[in-house]
């Protein structure tokens, strides 16, 4: 609906270069997008998108439910992450999990 698609928080070019360089194999947010939404220049569309997943090779986890490991501090864990096997495609939903 036309809230949820009017904004949200996230990276922007900037936070991305700067985890590109870090040689990141995975960004993951709490939100649909992972990036600013609307992004400031009206003439890019999801440009965190195409920068990370295109030109670096970075997957994007989007809409994780965090409030249980922000809540308990939870900084350190081993990430599971199995997406589907799906001929020609180019995205997955994914079940995270997160292991202390």
């Amino acid at each position: 609906n036309a809230l949820f698609m009017s904004g949200e928080p996230g990276i922007g070019i900037p936070a991305a270069e700067w985890l590109a360089k870090r040689n990141v194999m995975m960004v993951g947010s709490d939100n649909w997008a992972v990036e600013i939404r609307p992004y400031p220049d009206k003439g890019l569309f999801l440009p965190v998108h195409g920068f990370m997943l295109v030109v670096n090779g970075i997957f994007l986890l989007e809409n994780l439910d965090l409030e249980a490991m922000s809540r308990d501090k939870v900084y350190e864990f081993a990430l599971i992450v199995q997406p589907l096997k799906l001929k020609g495609g180019t995205g997955s939903t994914v079940a995270p999990i997160a292991v202390r």
